[in-house]
């Protein structure tokens, strides 16, 4: 016991990594599953009116209609016909878009529309900061493109049927309607989002702590004490063992914990057991670095190579897995290589997972399929580990049989 207590002393001693490899990932993995995966429910849409200013030099029923078209898309405000008053309201944000039609401008419009040349444009000015002005004006220039048509359709009509045929086509619009494929998006796809992400976390986190607990029991000093003291190899080991697993179960757990409180609601609808088999397969990937924090353990390497190999090999885990981009969008080669790591199994279980309707042995089985490879990629890094582990044993550094062949020993 004393020794499962000493192991989590060693933890405990390196506050910064269980904050930052635990409790900062974590977060960053809510917050990028926050932006990338949005709500899939349905909500009214209602297009925001910016405000907008039309300064009329022209008078004429050509700059009357257009200034009501954008009052359709917009609020219309006044402005004097002054420079600075217009640059003023453009600068303080007070009309997203100025507008200033010239003298002579529908009598030079319609003339040239009906002649074939290029139309004259009015005068803008947008507002700093947003896109709203380019967006009125591309709604301006779109009724002036009707009005256009209008005119070179009907060379003979006079300006107010050219309008009016130009208001009725504008008009118009499209029915729109929302259609959900069935393998569309749900809610439940932002946690599976978040545990995904979190194949990083898990990966640099449990890879250093396990790492520094074992590496902490595997020095040369420390590991010839313990080898004649009162305590047996096998009761050490499963000690050190106990206590990597429940370093494990305490970064999955915190990990998992932060993403329900955040995404819980997601998952209303979802069966409790397509949850539990999410949280499963968080569980089977957290025995990987659980692994390979063992591996590194045995070789009793130093924190900076702990924290390369977490950093380094978390990003390319999680990659591998379609984390950072989805596999689909890559090319054949990769998507062949990523079978070779376990966060490739992972992705898969997780998101059949979130998309079960109901929970059955036929349903389950891929699933348990996928984190049955999880848990073989953690026994052979496990054996590995426990090969590497022994050879040490026996090397001159840790005082076994090597060390007797040296001269003078």
């Amino acid at each position: 016991m004393q020794v499962f207590k000493t192991a989590l002393r060693v933890v405990l001693t390196h506050p910064v990594y269980v904050v930052v490899y635990v409790g900062f990932l974590s977060l960053l993995g809510l917050f990028v599953a926050m932006g990338v995966a949005p709500d899939t429910e349905e909500g009214s849409y209602e297009a925001a009116r910016e405000p907008f200013a039309v300064v009329d030099r022209d008078g004429s029923a050509l700059s009357e209609h257009l200034a009501a078209f954008l009052g359709e898309h917009g609020e219309r405000i006044e402005i004097a016909d002054d420079a600075f008053a217009m640059q003023d309201a453009v600068a303080k944000g007070q009309a997203k878009c100025v507008l200033v039609v010239p003298e002579g401008y529908e009598r030079a419009f319609l003339d040239a529309a009906r002649s074939g040349e290029d139309v004259p444009a009015v005068e803008v000015a947008y507002s700093y900061g947003t896109m709203a002005g380019t967006l009125l004006d591309q709604q301006a220039n779109q009724y002036l493109g009707l009005v256009r048509a209008a005119a070179a359709l009907e060379p003979d009509a006079a300006a107010a049927d050219v309008l009016a045929r130009a208001d009725g086509a504008a008009a118009q619009t499209a029915d729109v309607e929302t259609v959900r494929t069935q393998g569309g998006a749900i809610p439940a796809d932002r946690f599976a989002f978040y545990l995904m992400w979190c194949s990083y976390t898990l990966m640099a986190a449990i890879i250093v702590c396990v790492s520094l607990l074992m590496g902490a029991f595997n020095r040369t000093d420390v590991l010839r004490r313990t080898q004649v003291g009162p305590v047996g190899s096998v009761r050490l080991g499963l000690w050190k063992a106990a206590a990597s697993l429940l370093v494990t179960m305490a970064v999955c757990a915190v990990t998992c914990g932060i993403g329900l409180a955040a995404f819980g609601y997601t998952l209303e609808g979802v069966p409790a057991g397509a949850v539990a088999l999410m949280l499963a397969a968080a569980f089977a990937l957290a025995l990987v670095p659980l692994a390979v924090g063992f591996f590194l353990g045995q070789l009793g390497v130093g924190e900076a190579t702990t924290n390369a190999v977490g950093n380094i090999g978390g990003m390319v885990m999680a990659f591998m897995g379609g984390a950072w981009i989805s596999l689909d969008l890559l090319g054949a080669e990769i998507q062949t290589a990523a079978k070779f790591f376990p966060t490739y199994w992972y992705t898969q279980a997780v998101t059949e997972s979130a998309h079960l309707a109901e929970v059955t042995w036929e349903s389950a089985a891929p699933i348990l399929g996928n984190l049955g490879i999880i848990v073989l990629f953690a026994a052979a890094i496990f054996a590995v580990a426990l090969a590497a582990g022994r050879v040490r044993m026996r090397s001159a550094e840790a005082g076994g049989n090597a060390a007797a062949s040296l001269t003078g020993a």
